[in-house]
């Protein structure tokens, strides 16, 4: 009689499952806390770890035209600005590392770094 799985087989669903699952823990839990990085004009206006907020709170950033961030227990987002097209109130919540949003007639950028040194991604020649 044919098997349609041998011992082998199975043995080797098994470790591709059990490796699967472990990197997925190992990524989920590794990675230091969110950290909302606020640049007004280019230079770095606040740090925020998002991590650590207990209560949400709004930051009015002093800029023109106005802009005010709500900061809250791992998101950050705009909440309102004095600009015509509100592109970046309508942007959402940023949660994830690499997530940005900015605001360009305030000229604010908001990004969300992990703490994580940033070594080098890709090369392009």
């Amino acid at each position: 009689m044919n098997k349609l799985l041998k011992p082998i087989d199975l043995i080797l669903i098994a470790v591709l499952l059990l490796g699967g699952i472990g990197f997925s823990v190992y990524t989920k839990h590794s990675t230091k806390s969110a950290t909302a990085v606020i640049y007004i004009d280019g230079e770095i206006y606040r740090k925020a770890e998002l991590e650590k907020v207990d209560k949400p709170y709004e930051l009015t950033l002093p800029c023109s035209p106005k802009a005010t961030l709500l900061i809250e227990n791992g998101a950050v987002s705009f909440c309102e600005a004095d600009c015509a097209d509100k592109v970046c109130v309508s942007t959402g919540k940023l949660t994830k590392r690499g997530d940005t949003a900015a605001c360009l007639p305030a000229r604010v950028v908001v990004v969300i770094e992990n703490g994580e040194s940033k070594d080098i991604d890709v090369l392009v020649y």
